[in-house]
């Protein structure tokens, strides 16, 4: 075959010419990593049309377009774009005739721009402004219009808005020169942070705000953090008038007299409600309250008023978390609501209706057997299971705990057996985890193993618990059934150590694992494994897996690694994004609380002296073929450091970011405590001259401002 459609589809000449839709989806998956799934299918399509010869003019088309000097993405993008028609009409050629198209950016560009003139206006309307300024086809427009819809009003950093009914709103446009207030708490002007979750919500997208010059941070909480002191000047219950120039300038003013709003800027604030909510019942977020608000009196905000949660409240409504709403009622259908989002963004739409319902019944305590035997069948899924079971933990209050773990009793006792046991299994091993009776939950993991009888999820989760307890040779028995890649790096650790193990110790010598206790008594039948210093980096992978397989995790994984790369594959890529989120973000600690009754009791101890280790700036004072010898340049000793990767690419007066821990040999001359010391997780080589400035940053030990300099550093 042609080799040039095998290059224009996957970048490369296979080895073998993809002949199904999953041979193609394997091949485009590693041509473009963290591609959505839908984006696959899209590109599996075009690749079967060209493949398959059964629509000559999808290549041909190709060919044009890269004749016509589009790159190889770009042509694949607009053949993508073009993919509407079915293949037996004749509408294909004409669709493929009047490429290229404007891309997704000029197609953004165009809306944002157009609700900026226009605006706010409806969305039919702005369609047309589209179609006149780009001189779009009409058979295209609609096609090409809903493209800006999706990308823009999905994207919750969009510039633009949809407010009800069916209104585009540009928000730098409709909100410039408006002024804001809000009460300051006393906990505000001690934190020098300003809440921008309610009474000013719309300032919070402000792209890069500052105060009388100084930067203003946006924290994981929703609030603005300014330089120290920049709020003294006001006391706890004054009312502040924020503003917001167009250039990101912020301004604080104190309000002496109190204003009041009258009878019509109340009327057009529950108006305002009103209509946004008539049709979904859900409550309305602070952000768009303001811009309804806004859209019906411009000048509404042209002037200090009561805070936007006083002025609500006169009106009627009641504040929850930056919403509002007018009756209870609201606020269950707003979780309702909530949990369907979270369960499709979890399981994926095709999965959600049956998450959904099977995520009421098990929430539901007056669910009997036969309702709870039906959400076991919807939760045969592993995907669906996962997906639900951290929905039902939720934030993981000691309530949800207790309501997770009293729903995995109920299934227990109305399983029956086989599938429906693993799963009823399963739920309450998780939830066991999450009230940390690890040892329960592994009980739980080897009932289901027995039920489901090499059911891959629960074979994977009992291998994490052998992993951790340090029995690799079992670990390494179960992952390998599961056929996993040969470079997974739980197989590839526990395959190393499975093979490594010593002799059996004698029944009454000392336990291998360090407990103290007898070998008969501790570990009985499992042979010693390596010295402690040899598994420093099993016991770093046991945390990463911890991340991993935990659940609840992913909302910190990804706020870190969106810091470090707005690509989340290459942002996961650097070992130093998990380590953040493990250390700086406290998840080694939790790691620890959970897990160490299952490791150990060595490594146990080890991971306990991990906690107490910072990262720092070490200075390289000599590169040997075994290790490091380093100074800490504020000022500590010498510390002999086994390092052999890193160490190729240094020497002597270079500067290293990295985190120094314990390894459990004691070696004179090496850690401040006589042990021997090991870098774990991400570590870098400092640039020039910003070891100082680096130093301070760590101080603060903000994993986030770490990963953001790291990421401007290059």
């Amino acid at each position: 075959m042609d080799e040039a459609p095998l290059r224009f589809l996957f970048g490369t000449v296979p080895e073998a010419v993809p002949t199904t839709p999953d041979e193609c989806a394997d091949l485009l998956d590693a041509d473009r990593p963290g591609a959505s799934e839908r984006e696959l299918e899209l590109r599996a399509t075009v690749a079967g049309q060209v493949l398959g010869g059964e629509h000559p003019d999808v290549w041909r088309t190709a060919q044009r377009l890269l004749e016509a000097g589009l790159s190889r993405e770009d042509a694949l993008d607009q053949l993508v774009g073009a993919i509407v028609f079915d293949g037996e009409s004749a509408e294909p050629v004409a669709v493929l005739d009047r490429l290229p198209v404007p891309g997704p950016d000029a197609l953004a560009a165009a809306y944002v721009e157009l609700a900026r003139e226009h605006g706010p206006v409806p969305i039919g309307e702005l369609a047309v402004h589209m179609i006149a300024r780009l001189d779009l086809h009409p058979d295209d427009a609609a096609r090409l219009t809903d493209q800006a819809e999706e990308r823009l009003h999905d994207d919750p950093d969009s510039p633009v808005v949809l407010l009800s009914p069916d209104l585009v709103v540009h928000v730098d446009a409709l909100t410039a020169g408006i002024v804001l207030t809000h009460r300051l708490t006393a906990a505000e002007r001690d934190a020098d942070r300003l809440d921008l979750l309610t009474d000013l919500a719309v300032f919070a997208r402000t792209a890069a705000p500052t105060v009388d010059g100084a930067a203003l941070a946006f924290d994981d909480d929703g609030a603005w953090v300014g330089p120290p002191g920049w709020l003294a000047a006001h006391r706890p219950g004054d009312l502040l008038a924020v503003r917001v120039d167009p250039d990101g300038a912020v301004s604080v003013e104190a309000v002496d007299d109190e204003p009041v709003a009258g009878p019509a800027l109340l009327m057009t604030t529950r108006t305002a409600y009103d209509e946004e909510t008539e049709e979904t019942g859900l409550p309305l977020a602070a952000e768009d309250l303001v811009l309804a608000v806004l859209v019906r009196d411009p000048a509404a905000f042209g002037r200090p008023r009561p805070p936007l949660v006083e002025l609500a409240a006169t009106t009627g409504l009641q504040h929850r978390d930056g919403e509002f709403a007018h009756e209870e009622a609201a606020w269950v259908r707003g979780e309702a609501f909530g949990v369907q989002v979270r369960l499709a963004d979890a399981v994926g739409t095709e999965r959600a209706a049956q998450a959904s319902t099977a995520y009421e019944l098990l929430a539901d305590p007056a669910s009997g057997a036969p309702a709870l035997r039906e959400a076991l069948e919807m939760l045969e899924d592993p995907a669906t299971l996962v997906g639900v079971v951290d929905e039902l933990a939720g934030d993981e209050s000691p309530e949800r705990i207790a309501a997770l773990v009293a729903a995995g009793d109920r299934l227990v006792a109305v399983a029956g057996s086989g599938g429906r046991a693993a799963v009823a299994e399963y739920v309450a091993a998780v939830a066991a985890e999450r009230d940390g009776r690890v040892r329960d939950a592994e009980a739980h993991l080897r009932a289901a193993s027995l039920a489901g009888r090499g059911w891959g999820l629960v074979e994977d989760r009992l291998a994490w618990y052998e992993s951790d307890r340090g029995e690799a040779a079992a670990a390494y028995g179960r992952w390998s059934e599961l056929e996993l890649p040969d470079d997974d790096p739980d197989l590839a650790m526990v395959r190393r150590f499975a093979a490594a193990t010593g002799p059996e110790p004698g029944r009454n010598a000392p336990c291998w694992c360090g407990s103290g206790r007898k070998y008969k008594q501790c570990h009985a039948g499992r042979p010693a494994v390596p010295p402690l210093p040899e598994r420093v980096g099993w016991l770093h992978r046991k945390a990463l897996a911890y991340l991993e397989r935990r659940g609840g995790t992913d909302g910190d994984v990804y706020d870190y690694a969106a810091v470090r790369d707005p690509d989340p594959v290459v942002a996961l890529a650097d070992p130093l994004t998990l380590d953040v989120v493990l250390h700086e973000g406290g998840w080694f600690g939790k790691f620890l609380a959970e897990r160490g009754p299952l490791l150990p009791a060595d490594e146990a101890e080890l991971a306990a002296a991990w906690t107490e280790v910072d990262r720092a700036v070490h200075e390289v004072v000599e590169v040997r073929p075994d290790g490091l010898s380093v100074r800490d340049p504020a000022g500590g000793g010498l510390v002999e450091v086994a390092e052999r990767t890193a160490g190729r690419e240094l020497v002597a007066g270079a500067l290293l970011c990295a985190r120094a821990v314990p390894d459990g040999s004691v070696r004179d001359g090496s850690g401040p405590d006589g042990t021997g010391r090991r870098f774990v997780g991400g570590l870098f080589r400092v640039p020039d001259g910003r070891g100082p400035e680096l130093v301070d940053l760590l101080a603060t030990r903000d994993g986030a401002a770490l990963l953001a300099w790291v990421a401007a550093a290059g």
